[in-house]
C-alpha cells in the first residue's frame, strides 16, 4: 500500500490538474485515489440522532468485514479501484474489502429491475449504467438500511429508501468520480462526495481477504 501512495504522488506531480472531461474510454485502468470533496451532510432530526448515537466500536461494519457502502468503500484512500467497461456492462472493482461489481449497460434499464451489482454484498443494491455524453453514469436502489459513511463523515446512515448516482468523469489519466445520495429518512438534501483519482500504471488489484477475528476492535485499538 505504501508504495501505491508514494507512486501516486509521483503522478500527481506530472500530470496537469483535473480539467475538461475526456473520452470514456479512458475510465479503463486501475486508479488510486488523491483527494475527496466532502459536502457538509443536511440531516433530518432522525439523522441527527442516528448520527449522536454511532458507536464506532459496535456499529463499524468494518469490524465484521462488511463494506457499510460504496461510499465508503471509496473513502479509504490506499487500496486502488478498477474500472472496466464492456459492450454491455461495466465492473468496478475494489481492493478494499474484495468489493467486485458488475453493473448492466442496458438502454431503458432502471435500477430497482437491475440484478445486485455484487452478489456478494447484496446490500449494496442493485444498479443500471448508461452514459450521459462521455460520463458513466450508475444509478443504484435497493440498498438495506445502515451505516453509510464510517471515516469521511463518521456515523452517517442510510435508509432502505437511499437512492445513489455516481457519475464517472474521465479526464485523460485523471478520473473524477461524484457520488450523490438521496435519501429523505435522514437527509434533507441530497448530499455529494467528489473522489478524484490518478491511473496507476502497471496497478492491479490485490486480494484484501479481510477475516472477521482479526477484524475486531480490540485488534486494532492494541
Amino acid at each position: 500500500m505504501k508504495n501505491f501512495v508514494i507512486l501516486a504522488v509521483m503522478i500527481a506531480i506530472a500530470v496537469p490538474a483535473y480539467a475538461a472531461v475526456g473520452k470514456h474510454a479512458e475510465l479503463d485502468g486501475v486508479w488510486i485515489l488523491l483527494g475527496t470533496n466532502i459536502e457538509k451532510p443536511q440531516l433530518t432530526p432522525e439523522g441527527e440522532k442516528k448520527r449522536a448515537a454511532y458507536d464506532y466500536q459496535k456499529d463499524d461494519p468494518d469490524f465484521q468485514c462488511k463494506p457499510a457502502s460504496v461510499t465508503r468503500v471509496m473513502h479509504t484512500p490506499s487500496p486502488p479501484i478498477q474500472v472496466r467497461q464492456h459492450q454491455d456492462y461495466v465492473e468496478v472493482n475494489y481492493e478494499f474489502m474484495d468489493v467486485r461489481r458488475r453493473v448492466p449497460l442496458k438502454k431503458g434499464l432502471a435500477a430497482k429491475d437491475a440484478p445486485y451489482a455484487s452478489p456478494r454484498y447484496p446490500h449494496l443494491g442493485k444498479s443500471a449504467a448508461q452514459y450521459d455524453g462521455e460520463t458513466l453514469v450508475i444509478e443504484t436502489v435497493g440498498q438495506r438500511a445502515g451505516v453509510l459513511d464510517t471515516l469521511g463523515v463518521p456515523g452517517l446512515y442510510q435508509s432502505d429508501q437511499m437512492r445513489t448516482v455516481e457519475k464517472f468523469n474521465p479526464n485523460g489519466d485523471r478520473m473524477q468520480v461524484s457520488v450523490t445520495h438521496y435519501d429523505p429518512v435522514y437527509f434533507i438534501q441530497p448530499f455529494t462526495v467528489t473522489y478524484n483519482y490518478v491511473r496507476l500504471p502497471g496497478g492491479k488489484i490485490e486480494k484484501w481477504d479481510c477475516k472477521p477475528e482479526e477484524a475486531t476492535f480490540e485488534r486494532f485499538a492494541k
